[in-house]
C-alpha cells in the first residue's frame, strides 16, 4: 500500500474532494486520468500484462465507468487487447469525463480495444463462450457502479456480476474492481442483492469505510494516490456547498422546508435580527420567525411583508417572553440566537432558560453576537449540543478567556481552534479574513469573501446562513461550512457586480441569484 493517509471515509466526502479539487482549478478530467493511470500500473505490474494479453473491462455508464475506459486506453501502450463491454446504451454515460474517454476509445482505438454495447442481459451469454476457447485472457476488470450504490441492482449489471463470479470461479479468471466491488456498499461493506468477489479492489485516494481485505468479496486491497491535493480537505468549497443544497419534494407542504427561530433585538439593535431573519427568507425557508422585545417589532416588520415577528413588552428580552419561546423552540427546527439582544442581566437569564430548553429538546442552534458574551459562565449549557457558535476573535476570548496565535501561524492558529471547540464541545466557526471551522474532530478553513465585508451587517448574514442551512436538516459541523463558504461568496458576488460599496442587504438580496446562476 502506498504511503497515503489512512484514515478512512465515506463514500460521500469522495465527491466532495472531487468537487473541491475542480474548485481549486484540478478538472476532473485530471483525476479520472490518474485514476485510471494508476490502475493500469498496477495491474500490468502485479499480473504480468503484456503484448497479447487480452483483458474484459465491464463498466457502467457512470465515472467508475469512465474510469475503465481510460484502463483500455492505458493498457493499449502496453499492446493488451481490450474488450470493453458498456453495459446501457452510450447516450446515458453521465458526465463530460466519461464521455470524453468513451469517444477516444470508440472512435480511435480500434486495433487494441473493442467496443460492445449491451442492452439486454441475454447478450453477456457469448463472452463465456468467448473466454473457454480463448486462453488469452487474462483478467476481468470490474468497472460497473462507483460509491453511490444502492438498494437492488438492475439489469443487465445484475446478470454482469453474476457472469464475472462464475468466470472467476469456473475459468479461474482474475478479477480487479475498479475502486470499489460492484453492488458492494462502500460506506458498510453490506451487500443488499449481490456484489462481484473481487480477488484485488484497487481503491483511490482513501479506503472507504465499509471495506476490509481478506472478505468475501475483497480478498486484497490496495490505495491509489490520484492527484486529490490535501487543500481539497483543508478549504470548503463547491463540493461541500452542494450537498447541502437540499431541494423541496413535491409532496412538501408549508412548513416542511425550513421553520427558523430568530431571537433577538433591544432598543439598540433592530438591524441585527432582521437580517438574519431576511437571509433565512431569501435562502427559501418556508418559515421564518423573529422574536424580539415590542420597542423594535414594528421596526422590524417593516423590512419586509414576509417577515412573522412577535414581540414582548419591554426594551430588552427578559423572561416573560419565556413560555411563547418555549413554544417556538418546538416549533422551529432550528433557532439563531443573538443578533442585537443586548447584554442586559435579565436577558441572560432568559438565555439560560432558552438554553435549557434547546438542550431538553436537542434542537439545533446557533449563538451569534451578544449570546456570545452571556453564555460565557454557561458554557455547560452547550456543551455537546448540535450548536453552532460563530464568534470573531474578539468575541471568541470573551467567550473562552482564550487567544488565538496571529492569522499567518496557520498551523498554530488551526490547533488551538480544533482545541477550543473540542473543549466546548460544539462546532466552532471563527470568522475572520480567513473563517475557521473546526467541531474539535474535523477543521476546515474558508477563504472566501473580501475586504469590503467588513461592514455591519455580514456577521448577522453569516449567523442567518448557518441557521437556514440547519433548518434543512444538515450538520452542525456542514451547516457552518457551507454558510462560511457561501456568506463570502455572497460579497465577492456584490464587489463584483455592485463595485466596491455595498451593504448587507445587497448581499442578502443577491443570495437567489448568486445560488441560482452558480449552482
Amino acid at each position: 500500500m502506498e504511503r497515503l493517509n489512512s484514515e478512512k471515509i465515506r463514500a460521500e466526502e469522495v465527491g466532495i474532494l472531487d468537487n473541491n479539487s475542480e474548485w481549486l482549478g484540478i478538472p476532473k478530467s485530471h483525476l479520472m486520468e490518474c485514476a485510471g493511470y494508476a490502475f493500469t500500473m498496477e495491474i500490468v505490474s502485479r499480473y504480468d500484462l503484456g503484448e497479447g494479453d487480452k483483458v474484459l473491462i465491464f463498466c457502467g455508464t457512470g465515472n467508475n465507468g469512465g474510469d475503465g475506459f481510460v484502463v483500455a486506453r492505458h493498457l493499449s501502450s502496453f499492446k493488451v487487447h481490450s474488450t470493453v463491454i458498456l453495459l446501457g446504451p452510450e447516450h446515458k454515460i453521465r458526465t463530460d469525463e466519461a464521455t470524453l474517454n468513451w469517444n477516444i476509445l470508440k472512435n480511435s482505438l480500434n486495433r487494441t480495444v473493442d467496443i460492445e454495447i449491451i442492452r439486454d442481459s441475454t447478450e453477456l451469454t457469448h463472452f463465456g463462450i468467448d473466454i473457454d476457447k480463448d486462453h488469452d485472457y487474462k483478467l476481468i476488470i470490474d468497472g460497473m457502479l462507483g460509491t453511490g450504490i444502492q438498494g437492488k441492482l438492475r439489469e443487465p449489471i445484475a446478470t454482469a456480476v453474476e457472469f464475472i463470479n462464475e468466470a472467476r470461479e469456473h475459468q479461474d479468471l482474475k478479477v480487479v474492481s475498479i475502486d470499489v466491488p460492484s453492488g458492494l456498499d462502500p460506506n458498510t461493506g453490506y451487500v443488499s442483492d449481490k456484489a462481484v468477489k473481487a480477488d484485488l479492489v484497487i481503491t483511490f485516494h482513501r479506503n472507504k469505510k465499509g471495506m476490509e481485505a481478506n472478505s468475501e468479496y475483497i480478498q486484497d486491497l490496495v490505495v491509489k494516490s490520484i492527484g486529490v491535493p490535501y487543500e481539497a480537505e483543508l478549504f470548503v468549497g463547491k463540493g461541500d456547498l452542494l450537498p447541502t443544497l437540499k431541494s423541496r419534494k413535491a409532496t412538501f407542504h408549508k412548513g416542511q422546508f425550513g421553520r427558523m427561530l430568530v431571537i433577538g433585538g433591544s432598543k439598540n439593535y433592530s438591524g441585527a435580527p432582521a437580517y438574519s431573519s431576511l437571509t433565512g427568507i431569501e435562502f427559501g425557508l418556508d418559515l421564518v420567525i423573529t422574536y424580539t422585545p415590542s420597542v423594535v417589532g414594528d421596526v422590524i416588520r417593516s423590512y419586509s411583508p414576509n417577515l412573522i415577528v412577535r414581540s414582548c413588552s419591554g426594551n430588552f428580552l427578559n423572561q416573560d417572553a419565556q413560555e411563547e419561546i418555549f413554544w417556538l423552540i418546538e416549533w422551529a427546527n432550528s433557532i439563531l440566537i443573538g443578533p442585537g439582544m443586548g447584554q442586559e442581566k435579565m436577558t441572560e437569564e432568559l438565555l439560560v432558560k432558552i438554553l435549557e430548553k434547546v438542550k431538553q429538546e436537542d434542537k439545533a442552534c446557533v449563538l451569534d453576537a451578544d449570546a456570545l458574551k452571556l453564555v460565557k459562565n454557561h458554557l455547560h449549557l452547550i456543551k455537546g449540543g448540535k450548536i453552532i457558535v460563530t464568534p470573531h476573535e474578539g468575541e471568541l476570548k470573551i467567550m473562552t478567556g482564550q487567544e488565538l496565535p496571529p492569522h499567518e501561524e496557520v498551523d498554530a492558529r488551526m490547533k488551538k481552534i480544533q482545541s477550543i471547540a473540542k473543549n466546548l464541545g460544539v462546532v466552532l466557526l471563527v470568522k475572520g479574513p480567513y473563517d475557521y471551522i473546526s467541531d474539535g474532530n474535523k477543521l476546515r478553513i474558508n477563504k472566501t469573501g473580501c475586504a469590503e465585508m467588513a461592514i455591519g451587517g455580514t456577521g448577522d448574514i453569516l449567523a442567518g446562513l448557518c441557521t437556514s442551512f440547519l433548518a434543512t436538516e444538515n450538520s452542525p459541523f456542514n451547516s457552518a461550512c457551507s454558510a462560511a463558504l457561501l456568506n463570502g461568496l455572497l460579497g465577492e458576488f456584490c464587489k463584483a457586480e455592485k463595485g466596491s460599496r455595498f451593504n448587507a442587504m445587497d448581499m442578502i438580496y443577491s443570495i437567489r441569484h448568486l445560488l441560482s446562476e452558480k449552482f
